[in-house]
């Protein structure tokens, strides 16, 4: 036994509210969890911890950590797997005492989670791998647990994020002047790339064109090209010579950002102004008079479009820096003992 004072570590809020529901889901998701290594928790259990008055049992870290064990068995073997296997459980450790701190700052505001909130969650796991009730009891178990102890983790659970929300996200304040230097410290992530709408006559070459298929064609095309260089209607002669599906509609082709296009054809637009042609193109399929008819550059989306999603960001990277400030201030205010570590 190793007898220490000791401080958590920290982590993400997600991590530790998945903690508390890790048994139950893993009764929903694994039906093979170490047959062992659960044996061994309940032979071999004991006191892992002392939280204030709280104990945390050793067989109730190793059940929490159940599904990661066997991860990590897909991934190691021998010695490397138990190494494994010890930092997996000390970091769970911590974060089941990290939750019964949270858990404790719960009960002192006294909050509650009702039960149609757990009915709501019991449901939503019933629904989402499609069981009965009785088959969800059974899954349950088969995985040593009853409904009721997953309805109390279901509501251990939600009366953390409950104590969370209250204490650290709901005093957050993120400040207008915050947002707008935001965005443009961000300004390239909200960049629109530019797009242009092109037609084009297409004379198709065949697969294996020899010198005289490509002369001939070229000269057909340089023929339509000057017919429209002196005035002729572009739609129109698209719609009469074009070989590509797109004669139909005179030669229109859409409107694409860069690289989306054939190679050949951004280049031969580059220079274009809207209206203009450009000389006969050749690519991987044919041969190409092609017609800019509208080009946008880049812009970047505006404030007010990004506003909500930007302040929703900002506010997930302030909830996890004063996340830790505030667990870390519960850990100073609480008496921990880690009396077993794996």
């Amino acid at each position: 036994m190793n007898s220490q004072m000791h401080k958590p570590t920290g982590g993400d809020i997600s991590g530790r509210l998945r903690i508390l529901l890790a048994a139950a889901v893993c009764a929903m998701m694994l039906l093979g969890s170490p047959a062992g290594w659960a044996q061994e928790a309940q032979t071999l259990d004991g006191i892992a911890a002392v939280v204030n008055e709280e104990i945390i049992t050793i067989g109730e870290v190793r059940e929490a950590m159940a599904f990661e064990v066997t991860q990590l068995a897909r991934t190691y073997r021998g010695e490397r797997l138990q190494k494994q296997i010890s930092a997996a459980y000390k970091q769970t450790l911590n974060n089941l005492m990290d939750i019964q701190l949270q858990l404790a700052r719960a009960r002192q505001l006294q909050m509650s989670v009702n039960d149609g909130d757990i009915d709501r969650q019991v449901d939503a796991l019933r629904e989402q791998n499609q069981i009965s009730d009785d088959q969800l009891v059974q899954m349950l178990k088969s995985r040593g647990m009853t409904l009721e102890t997953y309805r109390q983790q279901i509501r251990e659970g939600l009366l953390v994020a409950k104590v969370v929300n209250a204490e650290v996200r709901s005093r957050l304040i993120i400040l207008d002047s915050e947002l707008q230097e935001a965005y443009e410290a961000r300004q390239e992530s909200y960049r629109i790339a530019g797009t242009q709408t092109v037609s084009h006559v297409l004379f198709l070459l065949p697969e294996r064109a020899s010198d005289d298929d490509v002369a001939q064609r070229r000269a057909e095309a340089e023929r339509v090209l000057q017919e429209i260089r002196d005035g002729g209607d572009f739609a129109a002669l698209a719609r009469q010579h074009s070989e590509g599906p797109s004669a139909e509609r005179g030669g229109l082709l859409g409107t694409f950002q860069a690289n989306e296009l054939l190679p050949g054809f951004d280049e031969a637009t580059a220079g274009l102004l809207p209206g203009e042609v450009s000389d006969v193109v050749r690519t991987r399929v044919g041969l190409h008079v092609i017609r800019l008819e509208d080009r946008q550059a880049d812009s970047f989306k505006s404030f007010d479009d990004i506003k909500e999603g930007l302040q929703n960001e900002l506010l997930r990277e302030k909830t996890g820096a004063k996340y830790q400030e505030w667990l870390e201030a519960l850990r100073l205010q609480a008496y921990i003992k880690i009396l077993y570590e794996d």
